[in-house]
C-alpha cells in the first residue's frame, strides 16, 4: 500500500465540490449507451483523507447542526413584487451586510492560498455579491475539506457550504441560491422570474454534463500543478483516480485540440441565447494574439457599460443571459466553468470562450462586474 492509499480513510459518501472528476471522460469516444460519459456524480467520491491515520477501517463523523434544513422546498421563482417571508433571527443575522453572521467555505489551492478555481463556489460568491451579503470567507484545501470541514458539518460535505448564525449549514450551490432567493429581502434578484430560474437550472446541468467532459480534462493538470503536495496527491490518486489521471496528465496535442473544438461547439447553445434578440452576431472573434482579444477589459466599450448590464450598441440590448440590468444565477452557473477553464491556461480559455463574439463580450462584462473577486480567479 503506497503512502497516498494509506492516508485515505473510507467514511461515508463525499465529494469535495459538487462535481466528481473521477467520472469525467478523457476522450471524446461515446460510451455504449451514449450517456455514461456525460454523467458527473456529486457523491461518488466516498473518501475522507486522514494524513495521520494509517488504518483502513471506516469512521463515522456526525453532522454538527442541521444540514440543508433551512433550504426551502422547490417552488416557482420569487417575483419582484413578492415580499420575503418572515425571516428568523438566524436569517436576519446571516443575510446582513455584516461579515459576522455568515461563514462561506470555499476551495483554494494550498493552506493560506487565495486562488479561486472551483466552478461551483464561484456561483455562490457571485450570488452573495449580487445581494451585497457580508460573510467570513474560509478558504480550504482539498485535504482540509475532507478532514476539518467533514468534522464540522458532515462526511458528505461539499463546497460551497454556508454556516448560518445559528450554526446550521447549507451545502450545494443550488440549495444556497434557493435559500438566498426566499430569505433575503432582495432575493428575487437571484433568478428574476420562473423562466429565468428554469434557464439557470438548465445551464447548471449543461455545465456539469455537457461542458465538463471537455473542459475538465484540459483544466485538471493545471489545477494539480497549483495544489500543495498533499492535496495534489489526493487530487490525482483519489479524487480523479490513478488510471484516469495517467490519461489526463498525458493528453496529446490532438486530444487537447479535440476537447477545445468540442467545447466551442457545445457553447453554440449559449451563443444562440445571447443572439436570439438581435445585437452582436456570432462571427468568430479575431484570432488569439490580435488586438481585440488581448486588450484589457477596462478598454472595452462593452465592459465600460457592464455596471448597468447594457451593451455599448445602438440596440441597447442587455448583455446578460436572462436580460435585465444585472446578471442572475443563470450567468453565474456558466461563468464558473469559464473560470475553471482558465486553470488550463488563459490561452486555452480564450480559445474556447472567445471563439464567438457575444460570449467573449459576456465573459468580459462579467469579469468587470465581479470586481475585486476577480483578482483571485485563476
Amino acid at each position: 500500500m503506497d503512502d497516498t492509499s494509506a492516508a485515505v480513510k473510507r467514511a461515508g459518501s463525499a465529494a469535495d465540490t459538487e462535481e466528481d472528476f473521477s467520472t469525467v471522460p478523457t476522450t471524446t469516444a461515446a460510451s455504449e449507451n451514449g450517456f455514461e460519459d456525460l454523467s458527473i456524480s456529486e457523491t461518488d467520491s466516498n473518501t475522507r483523507v486522514a494524513p495521520s491515520d494509517t488504518q483502513s477501517s471506516s469512521a463515522t463523523v456526525g453532522a454538527v447542526g442541521g444540514v440543508n434544513e433551512a433550504v426551502p422546498a422547490p417552488a416557482p421563482a420569487r417575483e419582484a413584487d413578492e415580499p420575503a417571508p418572515r425571516t428568523s433571527r438566524a436569517d436576519s443575522a446571516s443575510l446582513s451586510t455584516s461579515s459576522s453572521g455568515l461563514v462561506l467555505f470555499d476551495l483554494t489551492n494550498k493552506p493560506g492560498g487565495t486562488a479561486c478555481f472551483s466552478a461551483h463556489t464561484i456561483k455562490t460568491l457571485l450570488d452573495l455579491k449580487l445581494l451585497n451579503v457580508g460573510y467570513e470567507r474560509q478558504r480550504l484545501t482539498f485535504i482540509q475539506v475532507r478532514n476539518e470541514l467533514a468534522e464540522r458539518i458532515a462526511d458528505n460535505v461539499t463546497v460551497p457550504a454556508l454556516e448560518l448564525s445559528d450554526g446550521s449549514h447549507i451545502v450545494d450551490s443550488w440549495n444556497i441560491a434557493e435559500y438566498l432567493e426566499r430569505r433575503h429581502p432582495e432575493g428575487h434578484r437571484i433568478f428574476g422570474n420562473s423562466s429565468t430560474k428554469r434557464l439557470a437550472a438548465m445551464l447548471n446541468q449543461f455545465g456539469k454534463t455537457v461542458l465538463a467532459p471537455h473542459i475538465a480534462p484540459l483544466a485538471q493538470k493545471g489545477v494539480h500543478a497549483m495544489l500543495d503536495p498533499e492535496s495534489a496527491a489526493y487530487f490525482a490518486d483519489v479524487k480523479i483516480g490513478k488510471a484516469r489521471w495517467a490519461k489526463v496528465s498525458s493528453l496529446s496535442q490532438a486530444e487537447r485540440d479535440t476537447h477545445v473544438q468540442q467545447a466551442i461547439a457545445k457553447l453554440e447553445v449559449v451563443n444562440a441565447i445571447l443572439t436570439c434578440e438581435g445585437g452582436l452576431d456570432s462571427t468568430p472573434a479575431q484570432p488569439l494574439g490580435s488586438s481585440t482579444t488581448t486588450s484589457s477589459a477596462a478598454s472595452n466599450p462593452l465592459v465600460d457599460t457592464a455596471a448597468n448590464g447594457r451593451r455599448g450598441s445602438k440596440s441597447e440590448q442587455s448583455v446578460w443571459l436572462a436580460g435585465g440590468e444585472q446578471p442572475t444565477h443563470a450567468d453565474f452557473v456558466l461563468f464558473g466553468w469559464y473560470v475553471f477553464s482558465r486553470a488550463a491556461g488563459h490561452k486555452t480559455a480564450k480559445e474556447i470562450w472567445f471563439a464567438h463574439k457575444p460570449i467573449a463580450k459576456w465573459v468580459q462584462a462579467l469579469e468587470a462586474w465581479s470586481g475585486d473577486l476577480a483578482r483571485d480567479f485563476v
